[in-house]
């Protein structure tokens, strides 16, 4: 089979710009479409303000969330729903508001695809916020304890140095 030959001169332009980050974005915040009821809600990582309200709102989530992590650093989704479900009130105020919808609304939900694709979603967008929370305690509970057993093993000594050379 013959080859082609390789042509001289030809200037390939590079990727443009644009194309190299387009999804920066997405990925900072991604909003996600979602099913509900037969129709599209958008699923959003939560803005400053909401994930303030939310975390307050979520405590015992993040405890139990912590508790997780504390124990396999990445648990399994699995055990995250479990998590879900024994926070399940709270944890759909917190999904609606991601999804700018009531709640209610979640409650009157027949398709069970629908809903975990839903929740899915939900722990997609704003999974790392809780991931986030959780790990700094878990730092700054290693960091407080490192502290503490540098006090506790007190000031470390230097040898003494050599006396001056005098000149006589």
């Amino acid at each position: 089979m013959a080859q082609r030959k390789k042509k001289q001169g030809i200037i390939i332009a590079p990727e443009a710009p644009a194309a190299e980050g387009a999804d920066d974005l997405q990925k900072l915040h991604p909003n996600l479409e979602a099913k509900l009821n037969g129709r599209i809600v958008v699923v959003r990582e939560y803005g400053f303000v909401e994930g303030l309200q939310v975390r307050q709102q979520l405590k015992p989530f993040l405890e139990g969330l912590y508790e997780l992590i504390k124990a396999e650093s990445v648990p399994p989704l699995e055990k995250i729903m479990e998590l879900v479900v024994a926070h399940l009130g709270d944890v759909l105020q917190a999904v609606a508001t991601s999804a700018d919808i009531e709640v209610d609304e979640l409650r009157t939900l027949k398709n069970q695809d629908e809903g975990d694709a839903l929740l899915f979603k939900w722990w997609t967008a704003n999974g790392p916020f809780f991931y986030r929370r959780a790990l700094s305690r878990i730092l700054a509970e290693r960091y407080r304890a490192a502290e503490a057993e540098k006090q506790r093993a007190g000031q470390t000594s230097m040898p003494v140095s050599s006396a001056p050379a005098t000149a006589t």
